[in-house]
């Protein structure tokens, strides 16, 4: 897995380089270097203005649901998103970080991972029993028992 991320950020970096090499060649190098720098300090007021607030309601949204908040607070975490994206230099990311700016697109993204969330299979390490399914045993009991041993 560490693996596929290692490249994926490679071939990432590859394809923001050849981006900005042909927006250079577009429209000249010191244009191209003065977007990068307006899309930077757009994000950066992003995250200031309403990416504050919204992180803040992000924030209480996980601390009160857990894992769980990030749905109730999905719109917050793709503005965040956003601005990062756009702090990031290079004009793929940037191109990401305008669309997560789109109400459409975020509510878009936002029903694709409800979707994801309610689907997915549980994992086959966790089950979960109702109270009356499961009681403490002692820890002198579990010593006893061999690996394997399904009692």
């Amino acid at each position: 897995m560490v693996k596929w991320f290692l490249f994926a950020i490679v071939a990432l970096l590859a394809a923001e380089a050849a981006v900005f090499l042909a927006v250079g060649a577009a429209i000249g190098l010191p244009q191209a270097l003065v977007l990068m720098l307006a899309t930077s300090l757009l994000g950066i007021a992003v995250l200031r203005h309403p990416g504050r607030a919204r992180l803040d309601r992000l924030h209480a949204a996980v601390a009160k649901n857990g894992i769980g908040g990030l749905e109730a607070g999905g719109e917050a975490f793709l503005t965040i998103a956003a601005g990062v994206l756009l702090l990031l230099p290079g004009f793929i990311s940037d191109a990401a970080g305008i669309l997560l700016l789109l109400s459409p697109v975020r509510r878009w993204i936002g029903a694709r991972f409800q979707t994801f969330v309610q689907t997915r299979p549980p994992s086959p390490g966790v089950v979960d029993l109702e109270r009356n399914q499961w009681n403490q045993v002692p820890d002198r009991q579990i010593d006893q028992r061999r690996p394997g041993d399904p009692s």
